[in-house]
């Protein structure tokens, strides 16, 4: 993807994540505005990782929307891969891998078929999504439940095809929210992303 970064204070040709004074309050009928995300910086450059940790309720989450383009911000700047959200949006998703802090399987298809719709869905060919498909199963331990309905699986299984799902696109930017919920500490490691 060739877009326009703003520069990094690190020297990196572009930020993946860009925020100053990033906000978002809500309007409440009994309490007026609540601030959920009270103007944080934040610069992230291609190759970093970065950990939003905090309490229960301190903005990690709505954080996260807004990074990944579902919800808008109140006030502040903010850019993923070199674009606005609020009107990037289709772009910046075309390149965006997200692991929701819930599970959002679809229950209806089996496992393979969760992640190949996925893949469709970013318009990936399906000549193009046998193989990856396939790389995902081996990545996630899951390719003996190739076949098996989503119901089917246990928790950390689940856990681990949303995760694999989140990569068929091979995204530029990948925002997992608690990602390791529901995975035993065995199987944890194995599905870090790579």
């Amino acid at each position: 993807m060739d877009v326009a970064f703003p520069p990094g204070r690190h020297g990196w040709l572009c930020a993946v994540i860009w925020a100053r004074d990033l906000t978002k309050s809500y309007a409440t009928k009994t309490s007026g505005d609540v601030l959920a995300v009270d103007g944080i910086d934040l610069e992230v450059g291609p190759g970093e990782s970065l950990g939003i940790l905090g309490a229960n309720g301190a903005g990690k989450s709505t954080t996260m929307r807004m990074i990944g383009e579902t919800l808008q911000r109140t006030s502040g700047e903010l850019t993923i891969l070199g674009h606005d959200p609020q009107h990037g949006g289709p772009l910046i998703r075309a390149h965006l891998g997200v692991v929701p802090q819930q599970d959002t399987l679809d229950t209806d298809l089996t496992v393979r078929e969760n992640i190949y719709v996925n893949g469709r869905y970013f318009r990936l060919s399906r000549a193009e999504l046998q193989p990856r498909v396939d790389d995902l199963l081996n990545f996630a331990q899951l390719q003996d439940k190739r076949d098996a309905k989503v119901d089917s699986l246990s928790g950390g299984m689940k856990r681990r095809l949303t995760i694999a799902r989140s990569l068929v696109n091979e995204p530029s930017l990948l925002l997992l929210d608690e990602p390791t919920t529901g995975l035993d500490p065995l199987n944890a490691p194995s599905t870090t992303p790579r």
